[in-house]
């Protein structure tokens, strides 16, 4: 037996369940939660932690005051970063704790 479709990607699969059940939201989060890395760098992902999402607001835990003032500066570039990789304007601010 010889299937005529490709096979879906789970990601997909999820997108579409989570729009399915009205967990938009939480599929943003997730996304956002997984692409923070790719964003910001290994070396940023190791001292933050993505925390929650409410309202458009990112909420990121940082390791010290020091990595919360250094991503501070960088925070308008991070939006950005993120709005393009979810290709739209998902975050409207990021705060930092």
């Amino acid at each position: 037996m010889s299937y005529l479709k490709t096979p879906n990607r789970l990601e997909s699969l999820l997108d579409a369940l989570y729009a399915d059940l009205n967990f938009d939201a939480a599929a943003e989060e997730f996304k956002i939660v997984k692409i923070w890395s790719q964003v910001v760098g290994s070396h940023i992902a190791r001292v933050s932690e993505v925390e929650k999402v409410v309202d458009g607001v990112l909420y990121v835990k940082v390791k010290n005051s020091a990595w919360r003032n250094e991503l501070t500066f960088k925070r308008q570039s991070i939006m950005a970063q993120l709005n393009y990789k979810l290709q739209r304007p998902v975050i409207k601010g990021i705060v930092f704790k």
